[in-house]
């Protein structure tokens, strides 16, 4: 028995001794169905070989299959391995954290300058000044094209970006039978570049070929395949929230013994909505148990877990697809497409152009066969591709074990806080593993409807300065699943949204504040506790009191844009800065920005609902805040100011936000009521003598 672990662990996994070698700790993650960490989990006894427990019943056919949990069995001593573990590297990501270039910058909102806090890690990462720095020292100063190896810069230039070619492959345990190709636009440009190579174009090999997708898929690994032309097939989620198993396993034996088709499965390593973790190495498993290909995406994932194309000999990946410029320190990288050469039979790169030649003459064109630089025409996003091996790099020195232990304390962080909450809804499973992405809706139960997900966006922004996402995330067929949309009545909601006047039904305008979605923000593994207890706050009161700052907000029906009702629209943008203000007139260059024009526009009523004797903390200004709202919109608001939204009667009833006007109105009503019962007589009187 190997470093304390039971023989089914030692039989079964061979993940845990990398764990156990790289943090020395004996966390159990056997695959088997009985053990888990060390515990059966049918009877949550202890497991002993010599005594297997009753409840089971047959033998175990799929020792490999087991549902993985948000909370793991850890020991108390795994625990405090953990926490030291944590504790080793906080000066590393205390680093990492001051270091984030606008860090201390303060945003104007229409309720004063705040501290801007980001939390939308999970659509983009932020710039690193220590990056940044050597960059501008270290590359940039020797920078030239990559296509030439006959001067200094020339050659500098070209050993960086070699050198991140090397170590991302190195990074995610590459072999020379994988190659790393840096390709355009994040995960998506990688897709479709292994689309072409796949030579799906050709009818003859798109006939033979079948591709399944999960349910969780973003559209950069939808739409690529179904606009090849290849039959494309969706495997649901099972009662968990996972991939369905049982369902793609039926499927595969399908396509394998009665089709005779090639089945490609591209699947999600992690949801860019939910943060559901899919256990890649378990599906690699079976796909390839039935002669498929399995490509990931790790878009979403990459930058928090341990990323291994080649753990074992049925476990290995076909192809990943990474997006580095969700890494923090990751703006303006590449997308990485790292696949196994044997999918590189096309004659002609999928991208012909400069460098991807041997020669061409008049009559003649000869590609160069090395792939990774076939498949790399053009001049690359050089100074990107060094930059995605720095973040890499970066990763490596936290180590994604220290990695996974944070967004572990943060989920349950989140969990703990506001599982139980009566208005906050987190979509998607809270029991199974997920990074510390969250997407939520708010619900008004008086009025049985939601905040709009673009109010709550642009109100944790004016009260807090905090940057979240608000919309579907490019993840439309699995937000429909988690909003409980059927097919029927997404249908008319696409009649409110279409650009195409022809498509509409008779009588629908087009109406973008219909489009159902939800607010999302994500908690970054480096974040500082305090910075993540007043995310936290900041949800939780929007939660409790955000409806009522609907009363001071309008919108535009057709764009879906919120803004406080006082502010003039044409101001929105005036305290931007812009490219166009650049000018080069005293000879040097200079932002020519009016200082009233940096000023942004304060609100008039702001002063009328801020208590002037309240704390300067944003937390505080919001809740004094929302205790004078009611006074303030009794006496100043009148509801018919708000804009129609002019649906049909018919389809009134699809409304899901509560609007403006459903707000003011309440608050009247209330307001009135309280006055009567405070206005009510006294239940007696004192006997008056004459």
């Amino acid at each position: 028995m190997t470093h304390g672990l039971s023989p089914w662990c030692e039989a079964y996994s061979q993940t845990v001794l990398n764990v156990y070698e790289v943090i020395k700790l004996s966390i159990c993650i056997c695959t088997n169905p009985l053990c888990q960490n060390n515990f059966c989990q049918y009877c949550s006894g202890p497991y002993h070989p010599s005594s297997p427990c009753k409840t089971t019943i047959g033998p175990i056919k799929s020792p490999w299959r087991k549902r993985a949990s948000i909370s793991p069995i850890f020991s108390n001593k795994t625990r405090n391995n953990l926490r030291r573990l944590l504790l080793h590297k906080s000066r590393l990501l205390q680093y990492i954290d001051s270091n984030i270039i606008g860090k201390n910058i303060r945003i104007n909102t229409p309720w004063g300058s705040r501290k801007m806090i980001y939390a939308d890690y999970a659509a983009s990462g932020r710039g690193l000044t220590f990056i940044e720095h050597y960059m501008l020292n270290n590359v940039l100063p020797y920078y030239a094209n990559t296509h030439s190896d006959n001067n200094a810069c020339g050659r500098q230039t070209t050993k960086l970006r070699e050198d991140a070619r090397t170590m991302i492959k190195r990074y995610v345990n590459g072999t020379n039978d994988d190659v790393v190709i840096f390709t355009g636009s994040g995960s998506t440009a990688a897709i479709n570049k292994l689309v072409h190579v796949l030579q799906l174009n050709d009818e003859e090999v798109r006939s033979k070929t079948v591709v399944f997708i999960s349910a969780f898929e973003h559209h950069s690994n939808i739409l690529p395949w179904i606009e090849s032309g290849v039959k494309v097939i969706r495997i649901p989620n099972d009662k968990q929230g996972l991939i369905d198993e049982d369902f793609l396993e039926n499927r595969l034996k399908y396509y394998h013994n009665n089709i005779k088709k090639q089945i490609i499965c591209t699947f999600n390593a992690a949801s860019n909505v939910t943060g559901i973790q899919t256990d890649v190495d378990r599906i690699s498993r079976l796909v390839h148990l039935y002669n498929g290909w399995i490509f990931w995406d790790y878009a979403a994932a990459a930058p928090y877990v341990k990323i291994d194309m080649n753990p074992s000999k049925l476990t290995y990946k076909d192809a990943i697809f990474i997006s580095p410029h969700k890494f923090v320190g990751g703006p303006s990288t590449p997308g990485i497409l790292i696949a196994k050469k044997i999918f590189f039979t096309n004659r002609v790169p999928s991208d012909v152009g400069g460098g991807t030649v041997n020669f061409v003459t008049r009559t003649r064109i000869e590609y160069v066969t090395d792939i990774e630089r076939r498949e790399e025409g053009g001049t690359p996003n050089i100074l990107g591709a060094i930059r995605a091996g720095l973040v890499f790099h970066l990763k490596e020195s936290v180590g994604y074990h220290v990695i996974e232990a944070r967004e572990h304390v943060l989920v349950k962080k989140v969990f703990a806080r506001f599982r139980n909450h009566r208005t906050l809804i987190i979509l998607g499973s809270t029991t199974i593993p997920r990074l510390a992405i969250f997407s939520f809706r708010i619900y008004v139960p008086s009025l049985d409807k939601y905040i709009h997900h673009n109010f709550i966006c642009v109100l944790l922004n004016d009260l807090f300065g905090i940057q979240v996402r608000s919309g579907c995330s490019c993840a439309g067929p699995y937000v429909l699943d988690l909003l409980g949309i059927d097919d029927k009545t997404i249908d008319i909601y696409t009649n409110f949204i279409t650009q195409e006047d022809n498509d509409r039904l008779h009588g629908i305008p087009k109406i973008e504040l219909m489009k159902p979605g939800f607010a999302r923000f994500n908690l970054s593994y480096f974040a500082n506790d305090e910075e993540v207890d007043y995310i936290l706050n900041a949800i939780e009161f929007i939660a409790n009191d955000g409806w009522k700052f609907l009363s001071l907000y309008t919108y535009d029906v057709k764009t879906a844009v919120w803004r406080l009702r006082t502010m003039p629209s044409e101001n929105n943008f005036s305290h931007f800065h812009s490219l166009q203000m650049v000018t080069y007139q005293n000879d040097t260059m200079e932002e020519n920005i009016l200082q009233q024009q940096m000023e942004f526009h304060n609100s008039n009523s702001s002063h009328l609902i801020i208590d002037s004797s309240s704390s300067d903390d944003p937390i505080e200004q919001a809740k004094s805040m929302a205790n004078n709202i009611s006074k303030y919109v009794y006496e100043n608001v009148d509801p018919r100011m708000e804009p129609p939204i002019n649906i049909p009667d018919e389809y009134k009833d699809l409304i899901w936000f509560v609007t403006s006007r459903d707000i003011i109105q309440k608050i009247i009503i209330d307001y009135e009521q309280n006055l009567k019962t405070y206005s009510k007589p006294v239940p007696f009187r004192s006997k008056m003598y004459h």
